[in-house]
Parts: C-alpha cells; sequence; structure tokens
C-alpha cells in the first residue's frame, strides 16, 4: 500500500468500521485517543478529497451543509468557554466529530464510494465472519455492517456469490434479535427496497414521491401530536405489553423481553424538560453538555464526579442535535436530509437513485425514534446515501450506468 493522503483516508475509515462496535465487543477493543486519532485523519483530509475526487459541485445542493458546519463550529466554539471539567472537554471532541459527518457528503462521489465499498467488502466482511460473528452480540452487529443496509437495497443486482452473503447478513439481522428493533427494522427496508428494485414495473415514480413525503409529514404529525399530548405512539405501542415476547439469553440466563416496551416517551420528556428549564431551546448547550436526566443523571454524577447530573447523548438523533445545537441546528440538519432526498426522488435519471431518496427520508423519520448519533461506520453508510443524493454525479446516472458503477464494487 501506497503512503498518499488518499489511502491514508481510504484505510482510516476502514479502522474506524472496524472499531466501531467495540462498545458491544465481549473483550475490549476501543481506545479512545486511538479512535480520534483515526477519526480526524478523515475529517482533516476532506478539503483534500474534495478537490482530488469532487472538485466540481454545485454549491446549491450543499447549501444546509455547509450552514450545519457553520453553526456547528459556533456550538463548538461556545462549548470550549462553556466545558469546565475533563469529561465536558471530552463529550465536546466526541460531539465535533459526529457533527462533523455531514461534511464527508463533499467527498462521496462515486469513485470515493466505490473505493470505499470496495475496500470494506474485502476487509470488513472477512473480518465479520471470523471474528466479529461471535464477538459482537446478535442485535448489535448492525454497529458494524452499517454499509449492509446501503448497497443492500440493490440486491438483485450483485453477482451470485455476493448476493449469497449480502442476503444472509441482512436474513441474520433480521431474525438474530428481535429485541434489537432497529437492527431488525433497518434490515427490513433495505430488504423492502430490493423488491421495489424487482417489481419496480409495479412501482411508478408518483408512488415514490409520497413514499418519500408520506416519511417527513407522519414523522412531523406524530411528533406534533406526541409533544401536544394528543397522541403518543410509544405509549400506544406499550399498551400491547405481553403480546410480544421473545426469550432470550443474558448472562447465562433465560429471560422475556417485550417487544413493546416504551424506552422512548422518558427520553423526550427529559430532553424537552431541560432544554425549557436551562433556557436553551434556540441555540442549545453547546457540543460540551447534554440533558438533564433524572433517568440516568444520579448514576452518571456518580460515576464521572461532575456534580451534574446531564446525560450528554441518547439514543434519539434528532434530540441529541436538538441539545447541543438547538432547534436551529436540527431545523439545518433536518434540511440536509430534505435537500438531499428531495433532489434524489426529483432530480436524478435513475430509478435507483430516487430509492435512495426514499432511503434517506425514511431515516430522518426514524432518527426521532433511533439512528444515535455517533462517528461510527453506521453513521458514516448513512451519511454514504445522503452524499448520493447531494452529487450531481450520481444524479445524473442514468439506470445502466448506476448499476455499472454499483457492480464494480464487488468485481475487483
Amino acid at each position: 500500500m501506497k503512503f498518499t493522503k488518499s489511502n491514508i483516508f481510504f484505510y482510516s475509515l476502514i479502522v474506524i468500521a472496524l472499531l466501531s462496535p467495540a462498545p458491544y465487543c465481549r473483550i475490549p477493543l476501543k481506545n479512545t485517543f486511538v479512535y480520534w486519532f483515526f477519526a480526524f485523519c478523515i475529517v482533516l483530509l476532506i478539503p483534500y478529497m474534495r478537490r482530488e475526487y469532487n472538485p466540481i459541485i454545485r454549491n446549491k445542493d450543499y447549501f444546509f451543509v455547509k450552514c450545519f458546519l457553520i453553526w456547528a463550529f459556533i456550538g463548538a466554539i461556545r462549548g470550549f468557554f462553556i466545558a469546565d471539567n475533563y469529561w465536558e472537554t471530552k463529550n465536546m471532541i466526541g460531539g465535533i466529530l459526529c457533527c462533523l459527518i455531514p461534511a464527508m457528503t463533499y467527498v462521496f462521489c462515486p469513485t470515493v464510494l466505490l473505493k470505499f465499498y470496495r475496500l470494506w467488502i474485502k476487509i470488513c466482511i472477512p473480518a465479520f465472519f471470523l471474528f466479529y460473528l461471535w464477538m459482537v452480540t446478535p442485535g448489535e452487529v448492525n454497529f458494524y455492517l452499517g454499509p449492509v443496509f446501503v448497497i443492500g437495497c440493490f440486491l438483485p443486482y450483485m453477482q451470485k456469490k455476493w448476493k449469497f452473503i449480502i442476503g444472509f447478513l441482512l436474513a441474520f439481522m433480521l431474525v438474530a434479535d428481535l429485541g434489537g428493533r432497529s437492527q431488525v427494522l433497518k434490515a427490513f427496508l433495505s430488504i423492502c427496497i430490493s423488491l421495489l428494485c424487482i417489481f419496480r414495473k409495479f412501482v411508478s415514480e408518483k408512488m415514490l414521491r409520497l413514499a418519500h413525503w408520506l416519511c417527513y409529514i407522519s414523522a412531523i404529525v406524530l411528533l406534533v401530536l406526541g409533544i401536544s399530548g394528543t397522541f403518543n405512539i410509544f405509549a400506544d405501542m406499550a399498551s400491547n405489553s405481553g403480546k410480544y415476547v421473545e426469550k432470550k439469553v443474558v448472562n447465562g440466563e433465560l429471560k422475556d423481553e417485550d417487544l413493546s416496551t416504551d424506552t422512548r416517551t422518558f427520553i423526550y420528556e427529559e430532553v424537552l424538560q431541560s432544554a425549557l428549564r436551562n433556557n436553551y431551546v434556540l441555540c442549545g448547550r453547546s457540543l460540551a453538555r447534554g440533558n438533564d436526566s433524572n433517568i440516568f443523571g444520579a448514576s452518571i454524577a456518580e460515576e464521572l464526579k461532575t456534580g451534574k447530573f446531564e446525560r450528554y447523548q441518547n439514543e434519539l438523533c434528532h434530540l441529541n442535535i436538538f441539545t447541543w445545537l438547538g432547534v436551529i441546528g436540527m431545523l439545518l440538519y433536518s434540511l440536509i436530509y430534505l435537500r438531499s432526498s428531495y433532489l434524489a426522488v426529483y432530480h436524478s435519471n435513475s430509478y435507483f437513485l430516487k430509492l435512495i431518496g426514499v432511503f434517506i427520508a425514511f431515516h430522518w423519520a426514524y432518527g426521532w425514534i433511533e439512528d444515535s448519533t455517533k462517528f461510527d461506520i453506521l453513521n458514516i453508510s448513512l451519511w454514504s446515501a445522503i452524499g448520493m443524493g447531494l452529487s450531481s454525479q450520481f444524479r445524473s446516472m442514468s439506470d445502466q450506468d448506476f448499476v455499472e458503477w454499483f457492480r464494480a464494487i464487488f468485481t475487483k
């Protein structure tokens, strides 16, 4: 391997991919400073990679990415002055990395994604079967297999060998642990999009546009109803307590897990009450601070010895952005999704990019339930799809161009 800037970028992505499931691994893997080193190698090389591989872009397509990055920079500056202990400084660095992931959309052009996915399947899939399949709990393997959710959308266009391998990985995530509801739903989405590829003659462009807008509108409606106290979908699902139970082994003991348990309402309550109580609704609490937490705050304060009953990060993507950067940051972050999915659905030549647009819209809606904000391969994979929607090179592809590009991932 030649020691070039582009190789450092690509292999740093692979290292991040290999270290991403560390919190769920049965043996210690992750060293924070090693992780940060490779993460910052990636973000610091973004300007170079853009000049080298994607020099001509339509700036208006990336307008909201630029606005969000500027606002995140302001949040980081605020955090620098607000942080008053080691843990808040550490949190701020982690938050900065999370907020820099959207900058990778400038880089995710066809050439870069081809090289990245080709390298990922060459190194990370064999590593999964040799190591991670046995070392990571079944319900958490999605934190390692994030790219499968994107490339798995086009399963019918893979060579037979890769159809079997990727199909197995999707099926494994679908059934290995039904308690891992997020993993199951994401695998199911990829399988559904693959089916839309097979039965595309029955799926009109109007239907895809309808699905695209339904993702945004339904999420907004449910969010408004939930915050107003009119209807809470999480509480409604929890009313089916006892109907959907899975038996699983925990610490060597067989236990029942209720799949309908409401694990989200209290997070919304804590995040929103904290923002109102501390008056940071508009601009956020900065990248150094989290939300006040009655559930987790006491144990966190005792463990970290900070005296602050705060939880820095929750499982819900958009609520993390809201806590750190306020309504302004959350809106800018959301507008990146909307801009990308809209361009993919309405201004692309390929049916497959339109499917990617629906994929992006779904993940925006799902960000109100899960999609935790971390600098890991799962989030990088999601933003690679968002980058595809923003990329004029991808949008100009015909169906044949896209299939040729996609098949090239598996041919070398």
